[in-house]
């Protein structure tokens, strides 16, 4: 149980409260990190996921989704990143931000397809339709 925390009113944390506690509070942000991730990415379904009565519920979904990942699959925050939730805030913090995801996809290489007489191509491949249905 932490005792050393003087954070008990509901408010940002303090430079000596994170300074004391520094795991703690950084496991904390970790944690609340992740369910605005997961919360942001359940936003972008609204109005797009139907179950057999109709929309579902976008709260639920936020829920059911936070409940399923695993605290071994957390991200660490990103850098710039301030929490909506004013509890896990640091008192030298600016507004809540949540940096833009830049999705990172491996480059593979160049195919360029080229078809010369592809009407011959085309032909070829119908009479090898035509032979098959026969």
């Amino acid at each position: 149980m932490v005792t050393e925390c003087t954070n008990t009113n509901n408010q940002m944390i303090t430079k000596k409260d994170y300074e004391n506690l520094k795991e703690y509070w950084d496991y904390q942000r970790k944690v609340e990190y992740n369910k605005e991730v997961v919360f942001n990415m359940a936003d972008s379904f609204e109005g797009r996921v139907y179950n057999d009565f109709g929309p579902v519920n976008l709260n639920d979904m936020k829920e059911l989704l936070w409940t399923r990942v695993k605290p071994e699959d957390y991200e660490n925050p990103r850098k710039g990143w301030v929490p909506l939730n004013e509890n896990y805030r640091f008192e030298w913090e600016g507004e809540a931000n949540m940096p833009d995801f830049e999705i990172e996809t491996p480059r593979g290489d160049t195919i360029a397809l080229k078809a010369k007489n592809i009407k011959e191509w085309q032909k070829a491949f119908d009479d090898e339709e035509d032979s098959s249905n026969r």
